[in-house]
């Protein structure tokens, strides 16, 4: 489960571009997860562990850093790459080698990954 939601989060293709969704023309900046398929954080995944934060940040170089801090006390990073275009995000896992899509709308960028919907905030 921990992996589920670091995969999420993280991931991407290297390089970052100009994004005309966001207001100061780029997605870079921390996020901070706020939803899983509709339910507010903390989150009880199926097998009982819970998830109570995450923070994403996207730096303007196109690398990412992603934190996952769980009840049982231990937390997970995931890193990778990102790239975006049109409000569309793609994420490359450089520790997992798992990549998914994303889509950004101002300051919330939306991510699909195994069968969970996650929707970030922009800080």
């Amino acid at each position: 489960m921990r992996r589920l939601a670091m995969l999420a989060l993280a991931t991407t293709m290297a390089g970052c571009s100009m994004d005309s969704t966001s207001p100061n023309g780029t997605v870079s900046g921390t996020y901070d997860l706020r939803r899983i398929n509709g339910a507010v954080l903390p989150y009880t995944f199926p097998g009982g562990t819970t998830l109570l934060d995450d923070q994403l940040t996207l730096y303007r170089d196109g690398s990412y850093v992603d934190e996952s801090r769980y009840d049982t006390g231990t937390s997970v990073s995931d890193e990778g790459y990102y790239t975006s275009y049109n409000g569309s995000v793609t994420f490359q896992s450089t520790r997992n080698n798992v990549t998914y899509q994303g889509s950004l709308s101002n300051d919330v960028l939306t991510v699909i990954t195994n069968g969970y919907t996650q929707v970030f905030e922009r800080r």
